[in-house]
């Protein structure tokens, strides 16, 4: 009969390999210094977003990383794997904005395909626009020319009203 706590890391490992395999990307963090609390609070704004925050043992973490050589080194200390299903701009956004407020959690690497991003390349990604910002940006570039000839041709249409009124003060009532 097998021990209990292989059981657990054998299905933790299983678990692991299968939510690696749904993401689109994820992040590896270190937690050290963060309150259950607030990596509750982590999980519920990464939840909103489609995505979710596991804390691995170490042991199983490197064994899972074992190909990739870049993760696996980092796999020590207290570490937390943020699986990204959508976006990894608006994901980023909301870790580096929970890093402002709690500056214990540290984002080590991320996983982008088969690319490893760094850190301040993870950092970089947090100050792009999300992608509502940037279609609402390019609906109003879109929007100002169209805005521009309407308004132009209102001006027109209202000088020459103006100057209709002019001629018909100028000839007095018919």
């Amino acid at each position: 009969m097998a021990k209990l706590g292989l059981i657990i890391k054998q299905e933790t490992e299983r678990i692991l390999s299968e939510k690696l395999q749904g993401a689109d990307s994820l992040l590896l963090v270190n937690y050290s210094g963060i309150s259950a609390s607030d990596l509750n609070v982590l999980r519920n704004s990464l939840s909103s977003t489609g995505s979710s925050l596991m804390v691995i043992k170490n042991s199983v973490g490197k064994r899972i990383f074992k190909p990739n050589q870049d993760l696996y080194s980092l796999i020590e200390g207290p570490c937390g794997i943020i699986f990204v299903h959508k976006d990894l701009i608006s994901i980023s956004q909301v870790i580096y904005s929970f890093i402002k407020d709690k500056p214990n959690l540290k984002v080590k690497a991320g996983l982008l395909k088969d690319r490893v991003l760094t850190q301040k390349e993870l950092e970089g990604l947090s100050k792009i626009p999300s992608l509502s910002a940037l279609q609402a940006k390019l609906a109003g570039g879109l929007k100002s020319p169209i805005v521009g000839v309407v308004l132009g041709l209102k001006q027109i249409l209202n000088k020459l009203v103006w100057v209709l009124e002019q001629i018909k003060d100028k000839k007095g009532p018919m």
